[in-house]
């Protein structure tokens, strides 16, 4: 089978397609016949090296992938040969035929197509786990969501749109803030041209935000976090700041994190405000709470309420190609790989 490696931490080029012998699933595992494969910026910042848990190169990449099911292994009971499912593996979906354990797998609606089932899990998942269980936002609540037309940003949309949230959509284009409105954005914000701080003080007449969905970090989060208002809810879940459009910028690292204020725990008390913090990778063990999540997600996804935006496919030849697209921030919704 073809998989594809990151032979050294470094730009896109590091990555290579090659030949890689399959084997049959363990006990507990299934097999997956790869058709496409979700890219997220964790794997960006996996070839990179700066995310944690990754591996030593080489290595193939890759955290979300969907197909059909092809070898079963021992005790497994939730899935068969010949299921349409989408899979997560803590590293190794960037392969045509992945074994992953079946406690990550989960039958896709027969309506979804590959693609939207590679597309769906991370950024679904990432939206409704930062705005639902730990923001626990309600309905006439204004949120704050930054790369508002990324795949995360997309999906939370959606999800507030279902929710009756009132959100403040942060993008760099005017193409990417159209989808922000279409998707439900009740305002737009331009943030290469506009300060998103005014532009909240004033349309909220001083009021401030309820809850801050940031996976950008840096800098932004200090202006962010003084626009909570009291009972504010600040949700970090990325620290994409830090990366250039090739490589790790270490200046530009340095300064984005020693930009981050240190947050007085007392000061949280008197100011009625929380910080929370996420990373879906190191929650692996919370299997039952996905399995209900997945189903109350494609639940939105047949009713309509919820469908993954896709802005770009490649061919899975052209990983390299695929990670500098997305890493130049040039995407929309998700970039995924298809594997003919």
């Amino acid at each position: 089978m073809r998989a594809a490696f990151v032979t050294k931490f470094g730009p896109p080029e590091v990555l290579q397609v090659r030949e890689f012998p399959a084997r049959d699933p363990a006990e507990g595992e299934v097999r997956i016949r790869t058709k496409a494969i979700g890219l997220n910026f964790a794997d960006v910042m996996g070839r990179l090296g700066v995310y944690p848990g990754i591996p030593d190169p080489p290595f193939i990449p890759g955290i979300e992938l969907s197909g059909v099911i092809d070898a079963v292994g021992q005790s497994v009971t939730s899935v068969k040969e010949g299921d349409r499912v989408f899979g997560f593996s803590p590293q190794g979906a960037c392969a045509e035929q992945v074994c992953v354990s079946s406690d990550f797998v989960r039958p896709i609606p027969v309506m979804m197509s590959f693609e939207e089932g590679a597309a769906f899990g991370v950024t679904s998942f990432s939206a409704f786990h930062g705005l639902r269980t730990l923001a626990n936002i309600q309905r006439g609540e204004k949120l704050l969501l930054h790369a508002a037309a990324g795949g995360v940003g997309t999906a939370a949309l959606q999800l507030c749109r279902e929710w009756g949230v009132e959100v403040f959509a942060t993008a760099s284009t005017k193409e990417k803030l159209e989808v922000a409105k279409n998707l439900g954005a009740s305002h737009l914000v331009n943030y290469t041209s506009e300060d998103f701080v005014e532009a909240v003080r004033t349309k909220t007449h001083g009021y401030g935000i309820d809850v801050v969905m940031d996976s950008v970090g840096g800098r932004i989060f200090k202006r962010g976090w003084n626009l909570l208002a009291p009972m504010g809810r600040y949700v970090l879940y990325g620290f994409a700041s830090v990366t250039g459009p090739r490589t790790l910028n270490k200046l530009k690292a340095l300064r984005e994190l020693i930009s981050v204020p240190l947050i007085h725990p007392p000061s949280l008390v008197s100011r009625n405000r929380s910080l929370m913090g996420f990373n879906l990778y190191f929650l692996s063990h919370k299997t039952e709470y996905f399995r209900n999540m997945a189903e109350e997600l494609f639940e939105l996804y047949r009713k309509g309420a919820l469908k993954p935006v896709m802005g770009a496919t490649f061919p899975f030849e052209r990983i390299a190609e695929a990670h500098a697209f997305l890493q130049s921030r040039r995407s929309i919704g998700k970039v995924v790989l298809v594997i003919d």
